[in-house]
């Protein structure tokens, strides 16, 4: 019974896979765990945060002798210092746009892996393609030198490189077949339940597409992720500097409120009496025993002599005198603020420099890359006019009235013509690589609803 339940889930598996195509190649950068974990890291720094009204704050507690009677306790705060506000909020914006410009770039890589495994799929494949033919134009080759071996135009050389050229094809057919097995494992990875692949080369731009859309070159901006993200380390690294220099202007050091407790119940103090004190209606008269012994006084009269006693003692302040108020203030008449000058200017030089140096090695490279791009597309217009000259109607009808009975030639015509071709299609594949770098400086591949970058780039 389970095998008849497998069965239609299998299917309907199979059947839910279907081909790679594009769009399936490209969407499948979303799930990427490295596309959601950059994703949250720019949410989290671009959330609201809370205001900071103060640097830090503390309770305090004091104990005023080991009775326990008096407790002093001490709401401290210590607040924010001057400017120290303005560069945190300069600086919390400067993380955020860094991080969404780092989101892009995160998300541009994704899809330059994805487009150039691609792109290197659909070149071996044409690549393949021209190579089954040139082995079949050799294997024509070597069945006429075998005809022609008992011939007096014969030359058993002619015979020896074509084998050689037969073997190096068929080796070239087998990494062809390995490549494309790869590239296929290497997709699996990003895209595991396609059944077969169906990435054709009509998604990808014509050469004269590439040609007209970098024909006036590419200006770098600031919309460039990675230009975004230096700009955005620039702007952080300046109001870190910003935030250290503030540090020296804590004016008022901190800002307390305090309440100070006694308990009455464990509070005695030291007490000189005499005998009025205690003799009679004194007002420490339940201490008249211990001031006899102390004194050696009967009676108050004629008693001139003091004792001391620990008594209790009294909590007569008034609430408003229990509170007190703790304030501190630095003086900075002493302090040279030209050393925090000096160093926040340091930094903002230091900074700006990085900035510049990053926006023009991303200047170079992309001129590099646009200048390579159009210049290869000139040599790959050559190779494919020759190619169309060759597989001409009467191009071919000329050159078979010239070659004669010679069926050698015309195989070598032929092969001239997919050697070109050949060579016409490895030239787009480093045309594609150099397009696909400059799409990623550029910031093309980071968009976000675009279903072909490659077509719609730099427009």
């Amino acid at each position: 019974m389970k095998r008849f339940v497998a069965l239609p889930i299998m299917l309907s598996a199979a059947l839910y896979a279907g081909p790679l195509t594009w769009d399936r190649l490209v969407q499948s950068a979303q799930t990427d765990p490295r596309f959601e974990a950059a994703q949250k890291r720019s949410e989290a720094t671009s959330s609201p945060r809370n205001t900071k009204l103060w640097d830090k704050m503390e309770l305090r507690y004091q104990l005023d002798g080991f009775s326990f009677a008096k407790h002093d306790f001490e709401l401290r705060m210590s607040p924010k210092t001057f400017g120290e506000g303005s560069a945190d909020r300069e600086r919390y914006e400067a993380n955020k746009a860094y991080e969404q410009a780092r989101f892009g770039v995160e998300r541009s890589l994704l899809l330059y892996d994805r487009y150039e495994r691609g792109v290197r799929y659909v070149m071996r494949k044409k690549i393949n393609e021209i190579n089954k033919q040139l082995l079949q134009v050799n294997a024509d080759r070597i069945e006429v030198l075998h005809l022609k071996s008992g011939s007096a135009s014969f030359n058993p050389e002619d015979l020896m490189a074509a084998l050689e050229k037969g073997a190096t094809l068929k080796a070239d057919l087998l990494s062809d077949s390995t490549a494309l097995r790869d590239a296929e494992l290497k997709m699996k990875i990003w895209v595991p339940d396609f059944d077969g692949v169906d990435l054709d080369s009509s998604f990808l731009p014509t050469m004269d597409e590439l040609a007209q859309n970098l024909s006036n070159g590419v200006e770098v901006n600031e919309n460039f992720p990675l230009v975004a993200m230096a700009r955005g380390k620039r702007d952080a690294e300046v109001a870190q500097a910003k935030q250290d220099v503030s540090k020296g202007r804590d004016y008022i050091s901190h800002i307390g409120i305090g309440y100070a407790l006694q308990i009455e119940s464990r509070m005695e103090k030291y007490k000189t009496m005499d005998a009025t004190d205690v003799f009679g209606t004194g007002q420490y008269r339940d201490y008249v025993e211990d001031f006899k012994k102390e004194t050696g006084c009967q009676t108050a009269l004629n008693c001139t002599a003091t004792a001391d006693f620990l008594v209790p003692d009294k909590d007569d302040r008034k609430t408003a005198d229990k509170f007190f108020v703790n304030l501190a203030f630095r003086l900075p008449f002493f302090d040279s603020g030209k050393d925090g000058d000096l160093k926040l200017q340091v930094a903002k030089l230091d900074a700006e420099s990085d900035y510049l140096a990053d926006v023009r090695d991303i200047n170079q490279k992309v001129a590099r890359l646009t200048e390579e791009v159009l210049a290869m597309i000139g040599q790959w217009k050559v190779q494919k006019e020759y190619v169309q000259q060759v597989n001409a109607s009467g191009f071919m009808e000329q050159f078979a009235i010239n070659a004669g009975s010679d069926p050698l030639l015309l195989l070598r015509a032929k092969e001239s013509s997919l050697e070109s071709d050949m060579k016409a299609v490895k030239l787009e594949y480093d045309i594609f690589v150099r397009y696909l770098e400059l799409l990623n400086y550029a910031g093309i591949l980071a968009r976000e609803g675009s279903a072909n970058h490659l077509r719609e780039a730099l427009k």
